[in-house]
């Protein structure tokens, strides 16, 4: 469940950069937590500046939101959260507790009507008046929460905020502090211009710099091995004539060094704002989201067939030969044969130089 919690932080995160991805996180949260609706809420006195939730159209949200606007006197949901921190979880029986405002009844009528009277909540973000929340909307059919569904959207909601603040970053407070910015998300990244001239990078992303898996020469973002450089120039062009959409580069580098896979996307350009309209995010994949991807990196990058892929991922996490067998119901000696194609396609001679070589990236 951890791995389907941070694959779906990641969705929030790439949600901040490309906003037309939020329905489609929330509607990920939804099926995770065995709900019909994930929501993302702004409230703001006497109004409601934005809601989304998945699978309900955008006129009926935008009259149920014109019926309650937000007022704690109508909305039973602000009412329960409304003198809450950030990271209280409130649910049914909060509901329940708080008491009906005067215009309960034409909230719980809208509420059957769209079929959402359950769930729970929390508050992501507050300041001047103004707050942002998460949260399930439950069907009659997925019924009221229970703790195991309230502890798993309280360990969502972290990532959210954090997709949250990224987002508000890069909408409001301008170029200069994407880079702080980023650093909510917890990845490798690095902010370059359309020609591949570095303007900024997360934590994380310098650390490779210091590794030397990456370089910066006459201020331009670029890689030790030739064909990689060339490659990342290229996909720099090509963001340029192509803004949308996400590439996803597999960079070999050198020698035994394990390949790094690479997405990179442009900001998106913003109504009457020019400082993001040019700039690029070289995004590195890691930890979680480089494992994902590992059978396929294993097998592009060193020739390795969907059989061997399997078994130097076992390898790498010390499962023992006959168990490999066992669970790939084949011979130890076919293992055998797999292993020894293997150790020759990566250029090693034992299990343990295998180990060392895939490091602890691909044992998470």
């Amino acid at each position: 469940m951890e791995d389907k919690i941070w694959a779906l932080g990641e969705r929030f995160a790439m949600a901040a950069i490309d906003g037309d991805e939020w329905l489609g996180a929330l509607r990920a949260m939804a099926e995770l937590t065995g709900s019909s609706y994930g929501q993302l809420i702004g409230f703001a006195p006497g109004e409601v500046p934005f809601n989304w939730i998945n699978d309900i159209g955008h006129d009926e949200i935008a009259r149920f939101v014109e019926q309650e606007r937000g007022d704690p006197n109508i909305n039973v949901r602000v009412r329960a959260s409304l003198n809450d921190e950030a990271f209280v979880i409130r649910s049914e029986a909060d509901y329940r507790a708080v008491g009906r405002g005067s215009g309960f009844d034409l909230y719980r009528e809208m509420c059957d009507a769209y079929d959402i009277m359950d769930g729970c909540q929390t508050k992501l973000l507050e300041g001047g008046g103004r707050f942002v929340g998460l949260a399930l909307n439950r069907s009659r059919k997925d019924g009221e929460t229970d703790a195991e569904t309230r502890a798993l959207f309280a360990a969502i909601a972290p990532h959210a905020r954090r997709a949250v603040k990224m987002q508000i970053a890069l909408e409001n407070r301008g170029s200069a502090l994407i880079a702080g910015a980023l650093e909510y998300v917890g990845l490798p990244i690095f902010i370059c211009d359309e020609a591949g001239n570095l303007k900024g990078e997360t934590g994380e992303a310098a650390a490779l710099l210091s590794a030397g898996r990456f370089r910066v020469m006459d201020g331009k973002l670029g890689l030790p091995h030739p064909r990689d450089d060339a490659a990342l120039l290229k996909a720099f062009a090509r963001r340029h004539r192509q803004p949308l959409g996400i590439e996803t580069l597999l960079l070999r580098g050198a020698g035994k060094q394990m390949p790094m896979v690479v997405d990179i996307c442009r900001l998106p350009s913003q109504p009457y704002r020019l400082s993001l309209a040019s700039q690029i995010l070289v995004i590195v994949r890691s930890g979680r989201r480089w494992h994902e991807a590992a059978p396929a990196v294993l097998g592009a990058a060193f020739g390795l067939s969907a059989a061997e892929a399997e078994v130097t991922l076992a390898l790498a996490r010390g499962v023992t030969r006959d168990q490999i067998a066992a669970a790939r119901e084949t011979s130890t000696q076919t293992v055998k044969t797999q292993i020894k194609s293997i150790f020759s396609k990566l250029g090693v001679s034992r299990e343990m130089d295998l180990m060392a070589m895939l490091g602890d990236l691909l044992r998470r």
